[in-house]
């Protein structure tokens, strides 16, 4: 289940907010100076109605109202100048921020011990890094206005100063109404939003559910109590939705309506100041349109700090991922074709449990076999040779380096992990063969499926090689899938190959094709290496060698 207690602090979310805004700073400062013409043009337009009004209408001179209209023509211009600005410059300010979150949450993924997000669950996980990060990229794109804004509406309140002390005290008293109304209002939209995006994250885990593990447990009558859990998470989203809305409802009809009632005002007593001489028909006009534009700008302010409100809670949720320890990649390189090796490696996945201490070591140029009842920790053994878990105590290292301090890329590049059950991305099968590969041939996908005993049934398919996999691989069976595993491993080029009884699923003649194919894969290139997994005669017998794990004791510790 989704762990949401939220013990990021607050202030992880306002951090990951301005390190966006710092890296984009180059799109951010022209998009605001754009946004300042903008706003500088809009409050220009009443002063120039008000002199157009004053100076020329009501005096009846013909050349002064041409010449302000054609400064409003002219305040027009610069308007939609500054306004294209501001939207070019944070629409591209946003979009690579977001892009940037994404890669940063891809990237944690890929440098984070496995159990570290394991809290989070899988679809919660796709939550924080779509529908958060959306949330963090809009408020993002209308930050340039939400600043502006703020000084726009300054602007006004000094320009209706200027007209009327009354009428300043009119505009000036919904400065602290609005601010009150910004302080109460979006605490109860951040706490309804807090509980809408968890609701999310666990309905979106219930969907994941139901879509990886609704086939298994169909048949023991599971079907039932995973679509009541998934209706009763979209029940708990259909409610907080509805609470969050009438949250944001409130925040955004109050705004507007505080320089409304100020307008209603300001009339009674422009309108009064007019008739008495002290204040000319112009003003009065300046005054309504610039309450008008208060009036609009508080709608537009309770939208950016909507949003705020929003992308705080995003941040948060995404900081949550981001703050999970890492291991230091310290960059050393490991070389080429060394000894992998396991000194009292133990992994600790809960209390009272531990798998190993694990001594083992293969050379270049050997094939070792892992054999061990269920539950020995052949496969725990694996991660961590491959370096998907660091162990909790020992050590593993490849050619005297410790994977906790060699450079990330070389651990990917040396050693391939083919895990019992794998996953393939949605695409053709040549996509996924070719993934981070471009540059593989024709010949160099045929020979891997070859050796890997699936080029056979490949070019059965309607589209061959271009056949569509469907998502993570489903229109394959599971040996299907453990051989263009295998296919893929042979392709990556690593120096060991750790494959997790990737024969499985597969019959006794096309098991001794694979394990064939493991042979010319070993002969093709000098030093290289595979422990392989499995429960199998056949494995053991093609094996330079087998290394037998016992059974975990009392407290499952498992020693080889």
């Amino acid at each position: 289940m989704t762990d949401t207690g939220g013990t990021t602090s607050p202030r992880a979310a306002v951090r990951l907010l301005g390190r966006c805004l710092r890296a984009e700073w180059k799109h951010v400062l022209p998009a605001i100076a754009g946004g300042a013409v903008f706003q500088l043009s809009s409050v220009v337009f009443p002063l120039c109605v008000e002199n157009a009004i004053d100076q020329g209408i009501n005096a009846g001179d013909q050349t002064a109202t041409v010449r302000w209209a054609l400064a409003v023509v002219g305040a027009a211009v610069t308007l939609v100048a500054g306004l294209a600005l501001m939207q070019w410059q944070i629409t591209v300010a946003a979009v690579s921020a977001s892009n940037g979150l994404r890669a940063d949450l891809l990237d944690q993924g890929l440098r984070t011990d496995r159990r570290g997000p394991a809290r989070f669950g899988r679809g919660d996980l796709a939550i924080r890094g779509t529908r958060d990060v959306d949330f963090v990229q809009h408020w993002m794109a209308g930050f340039a206005s939400m600043v502006t804004g703020l000084g726009g509406f300054a602007v006004i309140l000094v320009l209706i100063g200027r007209l009327d002390g009354l009428l300043a005290l009119v505009g000036l008293a919904t400065v602290p109404l609005l601010v009150a109304l910004n302080i109460v209002l979006p605490k109860r939209f951040a706490a309804a939003n807090n509980r809408l995006a968890a609701a999310h994250g666990a309905r979106a885990d219930t969907v994941e559910e139901l879509l990886s593990a609704s086939a298994a447990v169909r048949g023991i009558g599971g079907s039932g109590p995973l679509l009541d859990r998934h209706a009763e998470h979209s029940g708990t989203v259909a409610e907080e939705t509805m609470a969050t809305a009438r949250a944001a409802a409130n925040w955004a009809a109050t705004g507007p309506f505080v320089p409304g009632l100020a307008t209603a005002v300001g009339l009674l007593a422009g309108g009064r100041a007019a008739i008495d001489g002290s204040l000319t028909i112009g003003g009065l006009v300046a005054f309504t349109t610039w309450m008008a534009m208060l009036g609009m700008w508080v709608g537009v302010l309770t939208d950016r700090f909507t949003q705020l409100g929003e992308a705080l809670t995003a941040g948060r949720r995404i900081a949550e991922v981001l703050d999970v320890p890492v291991a230091e990649d310290r960059g050393t390189p490991l070389p080429a074709r060394a000894a992998l090796v396991a000194s009292g490696a133990e992994a600790r996945p809960g209390p009272g449990r531990t798998i190993g201490p694990f001594d083992f070591t293969v050379g270049p140029g050997e094939f070792v076999a892992l054999a061990g009842p269920m539950g020995s920790g052949k496969s725990t053994l694996l991660r961590l040779l491959a370096g998907w878990a660091d162990p909790d105590a020992g050590t593993v290292s490849y050619g005297g380096t410790d994977l906790r301090t060699a450079a990330r890329e070389d651990v990917r590049r040396r050693l391939a992990f083919v895990p019992q059950r794998p996953g393939l991305i949605s695409g053709t099968i040549r996509e996924n063969l070719m993934l981070g590969r471009p540059h593989l041939t024709e010949e160099d996908l045929r020979s891997a499926c070859v050796a890997a005993a699936i080029h056979d049934h490949l070019v059965t398919l309607p589209n061959g090689y271009d056949t569509e996999t469907g998502e993570g691989g489903a229109t394959l069976s599971g040996g299907q899938l453990q051989r263009l595993a295998l296919a893929q491993a042979f392709l990556h080029g690593a120096d060991v190959l750790l494959l997790d009884d990737v024969t499985s699923a597969v019959d006794a003649v096309t098991e001794r094709r694979i394990l064939a194919g493991l042979r010319e894969w070993l002969a093709a290139g000098e030093g290289r290496a595979v422990v392989f997994a499995g429960h199998r005669g056949a494995v053991a017998e093609a094996a330079d060698r087998v290394v037998a794990l016992p059974a975990a004791d009392a407290v499952g510790a498992c020693r080889a």
